[in-house]
């Protein structure tokens, strides 16, 4: 009994199934089947019969020989050696005259239009800009501070100056004073309603700041003014920051040289400049246009350094009535330590 029973029970053993460790032999024998199939196809294709090839360009020359050519009497496109020689893109000598001179006249033309187009622009924002100015004017009139700044037209726009005199600024100080806080938010509204960019820009003169103040030194003091002006026309008179920039330049841009009489306190500034939307071209016509051009709004600002640039834009410098010759009242006999910063 007992053999017959272990019998059975050997015969009902299971054997684990043998598993093949080489299927992944199939899929990759696949894969290089493709890639070869592809190779070959992307090498068929990249053969070309070098003979019809040939043919075919002989064809294209001598379909196309009597009119390839750029000009009459001139070799065709197709002869020139290429790099041999550099193409000369000149009219040749076997070209028409009369076409040349026509090309010519044709650009001519084109210069003097253009011309009278930028000039036409340059004069109508002028006009503009002399209009902002009265508008300005004005409304400063009313309460009698119409002194207190200063008009100019340059290739940057329209600037107005504010004199950092005590009105606006204390010696060596930021802080804006509240006879200045009336200006600023006089003009702070006009140029709200414009659509240009308004850059604040503060000045100082030469003269060191002493170590007692707040600031670092006068381009601490610069920064710190024109960022003050630009806070207070988007805190109380709704200019958009997006068209605001605040910079201070500190005495590196300066009206008057050192040693004039106006250098001291006419230096000492801060210009708000409605930025110029035009083109180069006409931008630079803008001294000169409202250096010839009268105006019966305010008397501008006319400088040396003004007067050099209106110049380059013309032979001819004509200077218009009613200019105010310097910034303001002169100088001469102030102190150092009178004149501030």
């Amino acid at each position: 009994m007992s053999s017959s029973a272990h019998k059975r029970r050997h015969k009902h053993e299971e054997h684990e199934e043998h598993v093949n460790h080489e299927r992944w032999l199939v899929s990759y024998a696949d894969m290089l089947t493709v890639l070869m199939a592809l190779f070959i196809v992307l090498f068929a294709l990249s053969q070309v019969d070098q003979l019809k090839f040939a043919q075919f360009k002989a064809g294209l020359q001598e379909g196309s020989a009597s009119t390839n050519l750029v000009l009459s009497g001139n070799k065709g496109v197709n002869d020139i050696d290429n790099g041999a020689d550099p193409i000369n893109l000149k009219i040749q000598a076997g070209g028409d005259p009369q076409q040349s001179e026509q090309v010519q006249q044709v650009l001519n033309a084109a210069q003097k239009d253009q011309s009278a187009a930028d000039l036409a622009a340059a004069q109508a924002e002028v006009a503009r800009y002399r209009e902002i100015e009265a508008q300005i004017d004005q409304a400063l009139s009313a309460t009698g501070d119409e002194d207190q700044v200063t008009y100019r037209i340059t290739s940057d726009g329209l600037v107005v100056g504010l004199v950092a005199d005590k009105v606006f600024f204390a010696n060596a100080s930021a802080d804006v004073e509240p006879t200045g806080l009336h200006v600023l938010d006089v003009i702070g509204p006009i140029l709200a309603a414009l659509p240009n960019d308004i850059a604040v820009q503060g000045h100082t003169n030469s003269l060191p700041l002493s170590a007692t103040t707040r600031y670092r030194d006068n381009w601490d003091l610069s920064s710190a003014r024109a960022n003050t002006v630009v806070t207070r026309f988007i805190a109380a008179n709704g200019v958009s920051p997006l068209r605001l920039s605040g910079t201070g330049y500190a005495d590196s841009r300066p009206l008057y040289p050192d040693g004039d009489p106006q250098a001291l306190t006419g230096n000492r500034r801060v210009d708000l400049i409605v930025a110029s939307p035009s083109s180069d071209a006409v931008k630079a016509l803008l001294p000169q246009v409202a250096a010839t051009t009268p105006t019966d709004g305010p008397a501008e600002l006319r400088t040396e350094a003004d007067a050099a640039t209106a110049a380059t834009t013309s032979t001819t410098s004509i200077a218009p009535a009613g200019i105010a010759p310097d910034l303001g009242t002169a100088v001469s006999g102030v102190t150092l330590t009178d004149a501030g910063h």
